[in-house]
């Protein structure tokens, strides 16, 4: 049984900014002990539940400012199973109220990244002390994320004037970097790369040719084929546009994938003739963006080849110069009903 103070005149109650929590908990009694002294400490209560749905539905329906989640719950899904998929939803933070202490419940219920354990029979300050806390640090984990988003902003409106810079240099390959990025972000995303992987393919797709920078304009927009000195001079962008970002500090390995954007996978490409796995991930989603890009597009030498060529090219040295699980992705995307590659490069 819990252990409840005389009740507190509510003016005097150590919490006046009425944060709403939401209770979860299938015993009658003891939620509504729990109503009694969440409100005694001057929070709302913004609704209950008894059964691990109606916890989620509830969630999602009031989005309170906190959860105190029973963990033995009525029905087919307990509280940890409704904490991860309200987590997995929305940033609420949850505190466990619950009587299991053994080492099997609490693996479990740090998955799910809670606020808070507390174990019954319930005591007003130990309820108290973890309800404060748990809003304290959820509140310090917003701000961080705030800032974490902005320095993302940041760098993203950095990575976007550096493609600019690249454009302006050399205007007929103007978008394509940009393209590039997208087709590189939409195979990231179907291989099932986690967010921030896509996020640092997509940035280092950007810029893939800044070493371009480097190069002499009569070589980028000479007409005509390249003679085997002007080829070997471009070839250098890559190492080029290592040595403009490598001293930058990245959340993601940008200055490397740029490195290896040539590379293929036999190592037959350039500058270092890197094999299989000794490429980056996202460098092997790289490689083929550009590919199917720049084939499909037209070029100072050359008419675009269009699509079918790309996709014929790629097929073609699918597991001999392009990663197959890469070849794969963009080919499905490709012939998903509905999808335009090329109206998808040109948004």
């Amino acid at each position: 049984m819990a252990t409840i103070p005389a009740p507190r005149c509510r003016k005097h109650a150590p919490n006046m900014n009425k944060h709403r929590i939401m209770i979860v908990e299938d015993e009658a009694i003891v939620s509504m002990e729990l109503r009694y002294m969440v409100e005694s400490m001057g929070y709302e209560v913004a609704g209950t539940a008894s059964s691990g749905d109606d916890a989620v539905a509830r969630a999602n329906e009031l989005v309170p400012d906190l959860i105190l989640m029973d963990i033995l719950l009525q029905g087919d899904r307990d509280g940890i199973d409704a904490a991860e998929e309200i987590r997995r939803d929305k940033s609420i933070p949850i505190i466990y109220v619950t009587a299991f202490a053994d080492d099997a419940t609490l693996q479990r219920a740090k998955i799910t990244s809670p606020y808070g354990y507390v174990i019954k029979p319930i005591q007003y300050k130990e309820l108290n002390t973890a309800i404060e806390i748990a809003l304290y640090k959820h509140r310090a984990d917003m701000q961080m994320q705030g800032h974490i988003e902005k320095l993302h902003k940041t760098i993203e409106g950095i990575i976007n004037a550096m493609a600019k810079t690249v454009e302006i240099r050399d205007p007929y390959t103007a978008g394509h970097q940009r393209r590039v990025a997208r087709l590189a972000k939409m195979i990231s995303e179907h291989l099932g790369l986690t967010q921030a992987e896509v996020d640092g393919v997509y940035m280092a797709s950007m810029i893939h040719d800044i070493g371009k920078l480097s190069i002499p304009s009569e070589i980028l927009s000479k007409p005509g084929k390249l003679s085997e000195t002007e080829f070997n001079i471009l070839k250098i962008h890559p190492e080029s546009g290592f040595e403009i970002l490598k001293n930058i500090e990245f959340p993601w390995p940008i200055a490397e994938m740029v490195l290896q954007h040539h590379e293929k996978l036999n190592g037959s490409g350039y500058p270092s003739g890197m094999k299989g796995d000794e490429m980056l991930a996202g460098a092997r989603v790289m490689v083929v963006s550009d590919v199917v890009e720049a084939m499909a597009s037209h070029r100072p030498y050359r008419a675009a080849l269009g699509i079918g060529r790309a996709i014929e090219e790629i097929t073609q040295n699918r597991g001999i110069l392009y990663d197959p699980e890469v070849v794969d992705a963009c080919i499905k995307l490709v012939n998903t009903p509905g999808f335009d590659l090329n109206t998808e490069l040109d948004k």
